[in-house]
């Protein structure tokens, strides 16, 4: 197969030749732009003038992404690993790494649908100064970033955990502002439930964005939360200590109802389909389905046979 998912046999002799005279160009191309490069650092260094990772040479995203013609993904992979060398030369020599957030407007714009940047920036730019004290640019930043990347992936519990951990507990640290940090908290909040929900993160993360709605007195949506959770959770002893959460925050839930129809949904995963978990099982079923769970209905219909 080719790198663009042809078979080679389905080549003719004169194509696979024209392949390998491009391949071989590019590959003289770089290594003639990488030895440019040195020489120019060297002729710098001599002359006293700053180095070139200090010179920040990309056009702007949307004309860097024109620029690509075409090839957008292999040029966000350069800038991405410049992107890293950058981070970590500035850290370890601590300076400030100001063409930081530029690097990661370019590669998120020459491809949107690269989830590592969204994920890395999360945990990376609001300590991306030397001195390890997140900037309120870099806070600011990062928050940005990580919405951007739940717009294009809304079901990645890995980025839901992230910003809602930045919100939740991070922010709050250095913002002084009792309204942005309530709004803050909120956001995360719901965030940390989300992730819970989509089953990311450790099983105790179920209890944990719980208290997390609770202590912003948001006790109903936190009871929802553990009402929906008890149906995805395999472990009998963790269900046991969100169902008697649910039974304290809300007193006319009907818990047994709720431990019953579970209980049933783990059954039938395990039967039917043993290699899901409730979770799984209960994510991949229609909204009908799931209505039918909420209201402590047998699942049955819930899983079908498939030939």
């Amino acid at each position: 197969m080719t790198r663009f998912g042809l078979p080679a046999a389905s080549l003719s002799p004169s194509t696979r030749r024209a392949l390998r005279r491009i391949a071989l160009l590019a590959a003289l191309f770089f290594l003639g732009l990488a030895a440019a490069w040195a020489r120019l650092e060297l002729r710098l260094r001599v002359v006293g003038a700053p180095p070139p990772s200090d010179v920040f040479v990309l056009p702007a995203p949307g004309a860097a992404r024109m620029l690509a013609a075409g090839f957008t993904e292999a040029a966000a992979d350069a800038v991405w690993a410049r992107s890293l060398v950058y981070h970590g030369e500035k850290f370890a020599k601590k300076l400030d790494p100001k063409n930081l957030h530029a690097y990661l407007d370019a590669l998120t714009t020459l491809d949107p649908m690269f989830r590592s940047p969204y994920a890395w920036s999360g945990y990376a730019v609001p300590f991306a100064h030397w001195s390890g004290v997140p900037q309120p640019a870099d806070l600011d930043y990062a928050v940005r970033l990580l919405r951007l990347g739940l717009d294009r992936f809304p079901n990645d519990p890995e980025l839901h955990g992230i910003l809602g951990y930045q919100l939740y507990y991070e922010l709050p640290r250095w913002v002084k502002d009792p309204e942005i940090v309530l709004r803050a908290k909120v956001e995360g909040a719901e965030h940390l439930r989300r992730q819970a929900q989509l089953g990311g993160g450790p099983p105790w993360l179920v209890l944990s964005a719980a208290t997390a709605l609770e202590k912003l007195n948001l006790d109903d949506v936190a009871a929802r939360h553990l009402e929906q959770s008890a149906y995805a959770i395999d472990d009998p002893e963790l269900r046991a200590q969100v169902l008697a959460r649910l039974a304290r925050l809300r007193r006319s839930a009907d818990v047994e109802a709720t431990r019953v129809a579970a209980e049933t949904l783990l059954g039938v995963a395990r039967d039917r389909l043993p290699w899901l978990t409730a979770n799984q099982v209960l994510l991949l079923g229609d909204p009908e389905s799931q209505a039918r769970m909420a209201a402590g209905l047998n699942p049955e219909p819930f899983v079908e046979d498939r030939p």
